[in-house]
């Protein structure tokens, strides 16, 4: 694949990979948001460990303190912090109110990569990411009132996810510059082995998230919780971050979020759920916008 393409092909794959793998968290509800997290992130660093020899790879040791910080960092804000905080949001919202909620994920990726990474937008992006920003919102559109106690529980997954999103938005602007000049796997590695100190940590500090530790041992649970993790954790977490080392960070940003419409399709044809004339249009509309991006 021609290398300009290259970068939006992982940005796009890697959502359809995330949505798959979504849709199966979603059905891990009796595993709390830190233990899933957990799990996700334990299992890829051990996938990684077993990849890294294949590539002839070992840790960077010429890499700058700077480079590694960045990493430390981005894995802690990234991982630890803002999944955990994701799955909190899917718990109370759902799969489908969450991506309403991520559709902030593009905007935030692109404003932070203009003003610290100096990178351009032009007017095909422009309305290439109107597109897919429209057509998402219009495809989660929600009628209805809901009564009190359900906005309150809206209330809260909406900062969960929000503050998830800014976290995870960080990370990436932060390991960006060290993802470019180094190896796609062993960044990742690094990454997630971070986030999984971070969580560690946390769950040391506070006793009341030990619990999450219960995930590790084998359980039920482990029926969904093994094939998400290898979608999400690790085979998409390669593909975003490659997504991120061979395109901007906006390019990159936007296809992410076809994830969206993804989830949709998926939730029509794994979990049932109706899919009406609005979230048909919308899903059309986010992917002519997505095509329009990859060919500028």
């Amino acid at each position: 694949m021609h290398g300009s393409l290259l970068g939006e092909a992982c940005a796009l794959t890697a959502a359809l990979l995330w949505s798959m793998s979504v849709v199966l968290f979603r059905r891990s509800e009796s595993i709390s948001a830190q233990g899933i997290n957990l799990f996700k992130n334990v299992s890829a660093s051990l996938l990684l460990l077993l990849t890294l020899p294949l590539f002839g790879l070992g840790l960077d040791a010429s890499r700058s303190g700077l480079d590694w910080g960045r990493l430390v960092v981005s894995g802690v804000l990234g991982i630890a912090i803002a999944d955990t905080m994701v799955f909190g949001a899917l718990r109370r919202l759902g799969a489908a109110r969450l991506a309403v909620v991520e559709t902030a994920y593009t905007p935030t990726i692109v404003g932070m990569s203009v003003v610290f990474l100096d990178e351009k937008v032009g007017p095909v992006f422009l309305v290439g990411g109107g597109l897919v920003l429209g057509g998402v919102l219009l495809a989660q559109r929600r009628r209805g009132a809901r009564d009190a106690a359900q906005r309150k529980a809206d209330l809260q997954g909406v900062m969960l996810g929000m503050g998830g999103i800014i976290a995870m938005a960080i990370g990436v602007i932060l390991a960006k510059p060290a993802l470019e000049r180094g190896h796609l796997v062993e960044v990742t590695f690094v990454r997630l082995v971070a986030g999984v100190a971070g969580q560690l940590l946390w769950i040391a500090l506070v006793p009341r998230e030990r619990s999450a530790l219960k995930v590790l041992k084998p359980n039920p649970a482990w029926r969904t919780l093994i094939p998400a993790s290898f979608l999400g954790a690790y085979v998409a977490m390669l593909l975003w971050l490659g997504g991120f080392k061979w395109a901007s960070a906006s390019v990159a940003s936007v296809l992410n979020q076809m994830s969206t419409v993804f989830t949709i399709l998926l939730a029509r044809f794994w979990l049932g759920e109706t899919v009406d004339r609005a979230r048909i249009i919308g899903a059309a509309i986010a992917v002519a916008g997505a095509v329009l991006i990859m060919m500028t």
